[in-house]
């Protein structure tokens, strides 16, 4: 009795011939045709979340608009429309033709295989091309989710230093920004920002304090930093917020505190200039070109210019230290300059970093902004509305600029006190004289509003 091959036995023989191969591999162009219209919808919502602007259509010619209805083999059932599906020109001599690689898309479509062509390499090579380019999908969307969540740790992780000379008023100031920032909420996740101001594991790692004797840029350094203050337990998903202030230059000159750099005698015999150009005055308390580029790898690094009228600065610590204001006032110009490079490098970052094509039209990142302390005192107001105002403006831009959700914070000023000093009367008749020519020098310089704000009325400082 002749022996009947089994069904599974005919399929078999039938798939392992040469037109076997060919159809398989047309099974396997469909399959790997679904899984790219997949992964396009996917790329599409991924660029939708970063912008609620739609991407505009390419301008690249080989990119398909399917609009118009791809058919099956049948020629019959009309594929799903794809959005923008780039692919090679159509081969309009209804043959079976695989990408060669000199085109940007992925494969050309048809229908019916040439009886000239060698059917077996052919299907060959379209199956181990559908398999590449699978692969090559689920690399890119991991690659893509693995940025995503590594910029959300980097997001979630913010440090603010709070930039002025000293007698800016940080101690006014300071308050009412922690304030503001324990009053937020984040809305994806319903949980308080955790903040933490002036932590002695970061004074340690900039200035030196505490006696650390490792250098700022040891990597051992910066790894204990981050993870202290900004520990992966979950996953980076808490908003974390540190905050630092201090001032330019810090510490006396008998200061027991370690400072890498300490505040130096030579800066109230130098010059403005002098004193800017100083490795020394440069680097105390810190280097803020090396700071920034040190730990913006690891956090989201945003600096805050606190400024206060020029003639209130030098009358604040006028009788600190025995220093006489007249080496005092080229010590505290020469680090205004230093803030205004410093301030200048910053805005150069930010059009470099905003230009390079970031994906979905992204809102641009501003690394500065400023504060100015005559427009929170309310003497310089004609009515306790005007003052009010003035300050929520203030909120207004400072929670814009730092990307947190909400601006109300009814007790952010309630620690809020003005100095009742005449800086005249505290600087005498001679020293204000000095004062005002020196003022002189810092016409067009400081306030840095070349470089720094956004053009607000509160953001006008007097200088």
């Amino acid at each position: 009795m002749d022996h009947v091959p089994s069904t599974s036995a005919r399929f078999a023989s039938a798939l392992l011939s040469p037109w076997g191969k060919v159809i398989a591999a047309l099974v396997c162009l469909k399959v790997f045709t679904y899984t790219k219209i997949a992964y396009d919808q996917m790329d599409a919502e991924y660029s939708a979340s970063l912008s609620s602007t739609p991407p505009a259509l390419s301008s690249n010619p080989n990119v398909y608009n399917t609009n118009q209805l791809l058919y099956s083999n049948d020629g019959q059932n009309p594929l799903p429309p794809l959005q923008a599906y780039e692919t090679s020109s159509i081969n309009i001599d209804n043959n079976l033709n695989i990408d060669n690689g000199d085109t940007p898309g992925f494969v050309q479509f048809n229908t019916v295989p040439d009886a000239n062509e060698n059917n077996e390499e052919t299907a060959n090579s379209a199956m181990q091309q559908s398999m590449d380019e699978i692969q090559q999908l689920q690399q890119k969307r991991q690659q893509q989710q693995q940025l995503t969540q590594e910029q959300l740790k980097k997001d979630n992780c913010q440090i603010i230093y709070i930039l002025g000379v000293e007698g800016a008023i940080h101690h006014g100031f300071t308050p009412i920004l922690e304030a503001l920032a324990k009053s937020q909420v984040d809305p994806n996740t319903g949980k308080a920002y955790e903040v933490t101001y002036a932590p002695k594991v970061l004074r340690s790692a900039l200035f030196g304090l505490y006696r650390e004797k490792r250098d700022m840029d040891d990597p051992t350094l910066i790894a204990k930093v981050f993870r202290e203050l900004c520990p992966e337990t979950d996953d980076g998903k808490t908003k974390r917020i540190i905050i630092e202030d201090s001032s330019f230059p810090s510490g006396a000159m008998d200061d027991p505190r370690s400072y890498r750099i300490r505040r130096q005698a030579s800066w109230m015999t130098s010059t403005m200039e002098e004193v800017a150009n100083d490795e020394l005055a440069i680097n105390h308390p810190v280097n803020l070109k090396k700071f920034y580029e040190l730990y913006s790898q690891h956090a989201n690094v945003q600096f805050i210019l606190l400024n206060r009228p020029f003639l209130e600065t030098m009358a604040s610590h006028a009788n600190d230290w025995g220093e006489e204001v007249a080496g005092r006032s080229n010590m505290i110009r020469g680090f205004m300059l230093i803030l205004k490079r410093f301030l200048d490098h910053l805005r150069q970052e930010e059009e470099r970093s905003n230009s390079g094509g970031m994906r979905g039209g992204n809102k641009k990142k501003e690394l500065s902004t400023i504060v100015c302390a005559d427009k929170i005192m309310s003497k310089n107001y004609e009515s306790d509305y005007e003052a009010t105002m003035a300050r929520q403006h203030i909120l207004d831009y400072l929670t814009k600029f730092l990307g947190w959700p909400s601006s109300r914070c009814p007790e952010c000023y309630s620690t809020w006190k003005e100095s009742k000093k005449d800086p005249a009367k505290v600087l005498g008749e001679k020293n204000l004289g000095l004062m005002l020519n020196d003022m002189k020098e810092l016409e067009g310089m400081w306030p840095p509003l070349d470089v720094i704000g956004s053009g607000l009325p509160e953001q006008q400082c007097s200088l």
